[in-house]
Formats: structure tokens, C-alpha cells, sequence
């Protein structure tokens, strides 16, 4: 079953459907295809079904949000152990797909479609999020790529919004788009942080031992390698390797270190950064709290 949004990319994506569905017919893979859909969740749910139904094989094309809701829907299957889900990258930052070694884009779509026909597979580690307020639980949700706390968090918030408003303004969001509307609300928040106080203390109990960690700006807590299209933050970090690493950003100039050095194509190696704790995922218990405004 292939999955993916006809309307993304301005409709473009149609087109690239159509090109995967003829690229899979001659590698000779039967498939049928599911379009996403809007409402939350129900894209989940129609990939649960699905492979509740008998499929084995679930191909997302797509970002990293479709990548994620097809992860989902697998895993809350009754099959989950038996299901391949194949990749066909086609978002903004693609860090899921780059991770696991495979190009983005239409023009990757034939090389993609042999690495699925070719059965060829590589284990994902999941982290569960859980959200509280108090002793109340206000959110659960399972994670594959990466989760932040501050100011990664509310750049995203404010990329959305900001991607909703313009989206409404014809030809507009045709320009102020993907990475340029992202980078315009990473520079929004920079900005706020000069004249709003932003920073908080992170709490991190691992193994029972607490860390603590004041006035961060930031918390990123990473599974896969790649980190915002082309950022890798430690280059030994596998999909599969029961680590997630936890990253602190102590303040601006803290940031622009990392912008830097943590860039693929820095001449700047990762030995000269300030690396976070590894996290084993697979026997650690890891509590991170944010503590202050």
C-alpha cells in the first residue's frame, strides 16, 4: 500500500504519485493507493485497518509527518512485527529518509522503489512522549525522529502558524514556504529572546541519577542521525542502536556553535562540540522536566 497527500507541494505531489505508482508497476510490486488524511488521526487509523487487512508492506511518500503517521498506524496494528514500511522521501527536511541513507525528491523515486523491491531493511528505535501537567497526563505520543523543548518547539509552533496565515494569501505561499517560512520563525524567536527572558532549567533523571542543566534555551532529544535536513549532532548514532542522544542548548551563542559545527558540511568536526548525554532507550528510563518559563 503506498500513502501519501495528492495535494501537497501546491498539487505537485500528484504528479510524483503517479510517477511512483508507474516506477512500482515495473519493478512489478502490486500495490493500492491510500491518499492521507486531514483529520488527525484518521490516516493512522486507515494504515491500522490495513494492515489489520492483510497488507504487509506500507510505502509512505511523503515528510517527516507522514513518515510518522504510518509508523503509527503500524504499530498499533495486531501485525506490527510482521509489516515493511518502505520509504519515499519527498518533504522539507526529510530527516527520517536522509537518516536512512536514501535521497529525497521525485528524482530519487526509481533508486527508493529498488531499495523496496530489493526487501532490504534496517530496525527504528521509538520513544514514547508523555506529557504532564502536574499529576495530570495531558499528552502521549510515540516519537522516530527527534522531540525539543523550548526554543525548537516554539519555532515549529510559530512555523505553523505562520505557514497557515500566509497559506491564505494568494501567491504568497507559493514563495514564503518550506525551509524560507522556517527559517523566518527561528529568526522571530531569536529575536524575542533578546527582550523576553525564554530560558528555563531542565530536569533529567537517567538511571535514577539526576542531571541538572540551568537556563538552557534549548532541549533536543535526537533517535535518528540527520536533525533539521542537514544538521547530524553526533555521526555515530544509528536508527537501530537503542541510543537517543540529549541535547542541551545553553543560550544563543551555545546555538550558533552547533548551527555551525553540527552541519554536514562544516569544516568544523563534531570532536570540537560539547556532546549531550547518550540515553540507552532500550533499559534506561529517561524523565526530562522543564522547570520555569
Amino acid at each position: 500500500m503506498l500513502v501519501a497527500n495528492p495535494a501537497a507541494h501546491s498539487g505537485k505531489a500528484a504528479d510524483w504519485i503517479r510517477h511512483a505508482r508507474a516506477v512500482l508497476d515495473d519493478v512489478h510490486l502490486p500495490h493500492r493507493f491510500v491518499a492521507t488524511e486531514p483529520e488527525e488521526g484518521r490516516t493512522i487509523q486507515r494504515v491500522r485497518d490495513a494492515v489489520d487487512g492483510g497488507t504487509r508492506v506500507v510505502i509512505y511518500m511523503g515528510g517527516d509527518g507522514t513518515f510518522a503517521e504510518v509508523a503509527k498506524g503500524i504499530l498499533a496494528s495486531k501485525h506490527a512485527s510482521e509489516v515493511a514500511m518502505g520509504m519515499l522521501p519527498t518533504g522539507t527536511a526529510n530527516d527520517q529518509g536522509k537518516s536512512f541513507g536514501l535521497s529525497a525528491g521525485a528524482a530519487a523515486i526509481p533508486r527508493n522503489v529498488d531499495v523496496i523491491a530489493a526487501g532490504e531493511t534496517v530496525g527504528c528505535d521509538v520513544g514514547t512522549l508523555v506529557i504532564e501537567r502536574g499529576s495530570k497526563e495531558i499528552h502521549r505520543d510515540l516519537f522516530f525522529d527527534s522531540f525539543s523543548i523550548g526554543f525548537g518547539a516554539a519555532s515549529l509552533e510559530t512555523r505553523n502558524r505562520d505557514r497557515e496565515r500566509v497559506g491564505r494569501i494568494p501567491g504568497l505561499g507559493a514563495i514564503y514556504r518550506n525551509h524560507l517560512v522556517y527559517a523566518g520563525a527561528m529568526l522571530q524567536r531569536l529575536l524575542e529572546s533578546y527582550v523576553v527572558d525564554i530560558k528555563f532549567d531542565l530536569e533529567a533523571v537517567i538511571d535514577g541519577t539526576v542531571h541538572q542543566m540551568p537556563q538552557l534555551l534549548d532541549v533536543i532529544v535526537k533517535n535518528t542521525q540527520i536533525f533539521g535536513g542537514e544538521w547530524v549532532f553526533d555521526p555515530e548514532i544509528e536508527s537501530d542502536d537503542g541510543l537517543f542522544e540529549l541535547v542541551p542548548i545553553a543560550g544563543r551563542r551555545d546555538f550558533g556553535a552547533k548551527l555551525v559545527g553540527a552541519l554536514r558540511s562544516s569544516p568544523i568536526g563534531p570532536e570540537e562540540l560539547a556532546r549531550g548525554h547518550r540515553l540507552r532507550a532500550a533499559d534506561r528510563r529517561c524523565e526530562v522536566r522543564a522547570v520555569g518559563a
